[in-house]
């Protein structure tokens, strides 16, 4: 394995299914426990498919949800009820916004042929 795909494939999917994992520790509901292991599961599953849908699709969602936490945290700092914790939450988003970035962009085509118009006839 390249430092190339651990670095774009490999790395923000253990991140994602670490903060899955972590996420599950607090969780009494069955239900949600169901669908978290379920989306940790294809993330897993799509660091041996590769399969750039699902890692897009993915990794926009926690993008978006990253950056619906970042302005909720910037609201707290601003109505002035951010304690000295925040600053580790603000870090760890800042660190998830990189990683959802790495999983969209991580997986390329490979191997694509070029058709060229003289190459069909």
């Amino acid at each position: 394995m390249n430092q190339n795909r651990v670095l774009r494939q490999v790395l923000p999917s253990v991140f994602f299914i670490t903060c899955i994992a972590l996420y599950l520790i607090g969780i009494k509901s069955l239900a949600v426990n169901c669908i978290a292991i379920g989306i940790a599961l294809l993330i897993l599953g799509n660091i041996f498919w590769q399969n750039m849908l699902i890692s897009r699709i993915f990794g926009a969602i926690f993008l978006l949800g990253s950056f619906f936490m970042l302005l909720a945290i910037s609201s707290d700092f601003a109505n002035g009820k951010a304690a000295s914790g925040y600053w580790v939450g603000v870090l760890l988003l800042l660190l998830s916004i990189a990683m959802s970035v790495l999983l969209m962009l991580g997986y390329e085509k490979k191997n694509a042929i070029v058709l060229r118009h003289d190459d069909a006839n």
